[in-house]
């Protein structure tokens, strides 16, 4: 095993590695981190094959708020009584980034190669992390907004507009700009009047907060494709049913439902896509008023014939967020008709950045573990041996997390130029 010394400085080195992802972080570092530890109901673990050790799965459930129906008048009766349904949102805790590397022992007692070291991890680890949680909420962003021209202010105006519409108006609100439409920004910026702080956006790459959006911008692109066109049509009525428990007795992801869509694929349909359907409007999430907008949904998981998507139909209950269930034959339109570097607006509420820890046998031999944490609270472990042959230290750098969108209804994203 390493002598004390030694693993004096791999500690050090690892916990400027945690320190140094942290401050690198973007996207990742705005969103909560959730403490399983709290709230999380691991009594019903999902399907044998979710947890096997071999996929990497580790479940827990984030349980949601309860909602009722309220009822006028002053008498009731027996059939007023409403069920209590838990509704559980799983954790997987399956997605993992790794970073290698070897370090000769001369190295490790070298400030500026320690000092390299710390930097290229950091920047790769926290570049990883950051395009999970950007590519998740991508593809599970449920609110949409498009233009047919390129992004400008009116864009964050009418997000913010469909916000209010889906009551969200007391919410704090976060927009999240890809490279493309920053630029649109910086260059209206360039073009403006002196009192806006042309100054500052040029010289210090800021721009300022749009309506009434915190505002921030990416450090690369996504790229949301655009289907293959299709003539896509629901395959029969349907909607879903609210509760707590599948037909196999497991905790049931209320979020989500298959959809049967005529001529559906992972071409026509790929995850990511946004569409509507025909005669399916939201409702307020408080008033449950028809808003009298077509509701927009997100496919998570593609196939043919049928696909996954967010957020499910519920027409009935307390927790009844669209005006009519899918009816047969209606037409599903595609709203990504052309690639977009998509930009995202959100809640703070709406998406959990969750820690996972994975432990280090006591007895794994010559590897050493080191633990660390960034200050977003998200854990990263380092193991390191000794190969005493070659005189260099093997270490490993994981972080073991997931991202999870709990309220997909309070995710969007603006797609500019679909033509």
């Amino acid at each position: 095993m390493a002598n004390q010394l030694a693993h004096d400085k791999m500690c050090t080195l690892w916990n400027e590695v945690a320190e140094t992802t942290g401050m690198k972080m973007a996207l990742s570092k705005d969103l909560d981190v959730y403490n399983m530890d709290s709230d999380a109901n691991s009594d019903r673990a999902a399907s044998e094959d979710s947890n096997a050790n071999d996929n990497g799965s580790d479940r827990e459930y984030i349980p949601q708020d309860y909602r009722f129906d309220v009822k006028d008048g002053i008498v009731s009766s027996d059939s007023d009584f409403e069920d209590i349904i838990d509704r559980m949102i799983p954790v997987n805790r399956s997605k993992s980034k790794r970073v290698l590397a070897r370090i000769d022992a001369k190295g490790l007692r070298n400030p500026q190669t320690r000092k390299k070291v710390v930097q290229g991890f950091s920047r790769d680890l926290a570049n990883a992390i950051d395009v999970t949680a950007y590519q998740t909420m991508i593809n599970s962003a449920t609110m949409v907004q498009t233009s047919t021209s390129a992004f400008d202010y009116q864009s964050a105006i009418d997000a913010e507009v469909l916000m209010l519409n889906y009551g969200l108006g007391a919410y704090d609100k976060k927009l999240f700009l890809s490279n493309t439409d920053y630029a649109r920004v910086a260059k209206d910026l360039g073009n403006a009047s002196r009192d806006i702080l042309v100054n500052d956006a040029i010289t210090r790459a800021r721009i300022p907060d749009l309506a009434t959006f915190a505002t921030m911008r990416s450090d690369y692109l996504l790229n949301l494709a655009a289907p293959t066109p299709a003539a896509l049509t629901v395959n029969g009525n349907q909607s879903h049913t609210v509760a707590t428990y599948d037909a196999q007795g497991f905790y049931q992801d209320n979020r989500s439902m298959n959809l049967a869509v005529n001529l559906s694929t992972s071409a026509t349909m790929p995850v990511g896509t946004k569409f509507t359907i025909a005669g399916v409007n939201f409702l307020h999430p408080e008033t449950r008023t028809d808003s009298g907008e077509l509701c927009t949904f997100t496919v998570i998981t593609t196939g043919t014939g049928t696909v996954e998507i967010q957020p499910a139909l519920v027409t009935t209950g307390p927790y009844r967020n669209v005006s009519s269930q899918a009816g047969a034959g209606v037409d599903v339109t595609v709203l990504n008709i052309a690639a977009s570097k998509p930009s995202l607006f959100y809640t703070p509420e709406s998406t959990l950045l969750i820690p996972g820890r994975l432990p280090v046998p006591n007895d794994a031999g010559a590897v050493v573990p080191v633990d660390a944490v960034t200050e977003q609270g998200l854990p990263m472990r380092m193991t390191y041996t000794y190969d005493f042959h070659n005189e260099v230290f093997l270490m490993k750098g994981l972080v073991f997390f997931d991202v999870q969108v709990i309220m997909p209804n309070q995710l969007g994203l603006i797609l500019s130029n679909q033509t």
